[in-house]
């Protein structure tokens, strides 16, 4: 499984299936296409605050205050690079369905975390998964991603931060 440069991100709450669907297009041209269910979003959502804690600049502050000031200070800082307004791009004439029509359901994470970059592999129970480059800036804007959808869904997950207006993110 290669690594993908993210140039696209979706996550869309689909009522009937009480799932989200989580869309990625990549600089490569290819879209990867998977459902999450409310429990991996949970988890997706722990995993991606690991790596946010992990930021050097956090761990060397003594106070608790002092952490979040600097976290929201760079989450701030991350919101105004990121385009929410722009329309996800369907299907391009030149770009592939990374996984077929079948959308698959995401069934394992694995993530490895170094440096300032989250290596995310989102795998379904069969079949090949995408793994996903993520610096602290995309973390920032996938997190409100993710936020959103679980908000429209009303799952009230936890640590969910407040939501954009629309929730598809292009990654500048």
């Amino acid at each position: 499984m290669s690594e993908n440069v993210i140039s696209q991100m979706q996550m869309l709450y689909v009522p009937e299936e009480d799932r989200v669907l989580f869309r990625v297009n990549s600089a490569d041209n290819k879209q990867f296409r998977l459902w999450l269910t409310r429990r991996y979003t949970q988890l997706f959502l722990k995993i991606l605050k690991n790596h946010m804690d992990a930021d050097p600049d956090l761990s060397i502050q003594a106070t608790p205050e002092a952490k979040e000031a600097i976290q929201s200070f760079k989450q701030e800082k991350a919101m105004q690079g990121a385009n929410f307004e722009e329309k996800f791009k369907e299907k391009a004439e030149d770009s592939e369905i990374a996984f077929g029509d079948d959308v698959p359901l995401a069934y394992r994470l694995n993530y490895r975390i170094e440096g300032e970059i989250l290596h995310l592999g989102i795998e379904p129970k069969r079949g090949k998964g995408v793994t996903l480059a993520i610096n602290r800036d995309i973390n920032t804007s996938l997190t409100r991603l993710i936020s959103a959808a679980a908000q429209k869904a009303e799952w009230q997950l936890s640590r969910l931060p407040g939501s954009p207006g629309s929730i598809s993110h292009v990654i500048n």
